[in-house]
């Protein structure tokens, strides 16, 4: 499928679905413990990401893409819709029980490695090939559930996780062009995303929810392994691996000092907190995540 087509089927679609959710009430809920600044968001349609990842999903069917990537995308997709269905019919921002996603995600993640990943190695550009039998099966079911909560947790913002994702995109695209076999699948998700990225810079007119955000870190992880890039993935993913660190670490402190290291956890609302616009916190963790794709680049290639 021709990649413009399926940014006009995404655009078209996401504005379809704009119109129906506001039909039927499919609006975001804000979590009690949220930043204030954020309760103007209230009502607006959630779970748009079930748009870009079906219209992707699709078109890497069609293109006979390798069906670890369209696979991680769908399946997790699926998961998240549960999650903010579940969210809606509660009316509570928390979906359903975090233990019982996380442990969905590994299930779904195991399914994934066992079926559908032929591999026992890491490579590391500059060291060298790694083999690591059966424990390279338990390291990418960690890496597609770790990958899948870092994007999740980042989806705080209009527009951060979708800009944040096309920057990780960059440098897997580039390094397959180069290696003389591109990625179309990268081409096909950064296409369907910018045509829901159309509502969803600020003011978002829509959200992608769980449906969106999990969908795309499991694919991001699934399209590292398939290309061989997964050590890579912590540094061009690296504004995913700082929000999901400054959650662990603001958890482990309060439990342990009672203390907070940050104003609020994931790390973005702490840069709200301290006076930065939106726009502000958008724009700079997007550049920053951007550079530490070039910087992997320049390591790859």
């Amino acid at each position: 499928m021709d990649i413009i087509a399926v940014f006009f089927l995404s655009l078209f679609g996401t504005y379809a679905y704009i119109k129906l959710a506001r039909r039927i009430g499919i609006g975001q809920l804000i979590k009690e413990d949220g930043p204030d600044l954020h309760g103007y968001k209230r009502g607006t349609p959630t779970m748009g990401g079930v748009v870009f990842v079906l219209i992707a999903a699709i078109a890497m069917i069609l293109e006979r893409v390798p069906a670890v990537l369209w696979v991680s995308l769908l399946s997790f997709s699926v998961l998240g819709m549960i999650d903010d269905l579940s969210s809606l019919l509660k009316k509570d921002a928390y979906g359903m029980r975090a233990r019982t996603k996380f442990l969905i995600q590994i299930i779904l993640s195991t399914a994934i490695v066992f079926f559908f990943v032929d591999k026992d190695y890491i490579r590391i550009h500059g060291l060298g090939t790694y083999h690591m039998d059966w424990l390279y099966k338990i390291f990418a079911i960690v890496l597609i559930t770790g990958s899948s909560n870092a994007v999740n947790i980042t989806d705080g913002l209009d527009g951060l996780s979708s800009f944040t994702s096309l920057s990780a995109f960059l440098p897997i695209f580039a390094v397959t062009t180069a290696h003389g076999s591109p990625d179309r699948s990268l081409l096909i998700i950064s296409s369907s995303l910018l045509g829901f990225l159309f509502f969803n810079i600020k003011p978002a007119r829509v959200f992608m929810g769980d449906a969106g955000s999990l969908a795309l870190g499991a694919y991001l992880a699934a399209a590292s392994i398939e290309n061989d890039l997964e050590i890579a993935l912590l540094l061009f993913g690296g504004v995913f691996v700082i929000e999901t660190l400054s959650v662990i670490i603001q958890v482990l402190s309060y439990k342990a000092r009672k203390k907070r290291i940050f104003l609020m956890a994931p790390v973005h609302h702490h840069f709200e907190l301290k006076g930065w616009s939106e726009e502000r916190v958008v724009f700079v963790f997007t550049a920053f995540n951007t550079l530490l794709s070039i910087f992997a680049l320049g390591w790859l290639i």
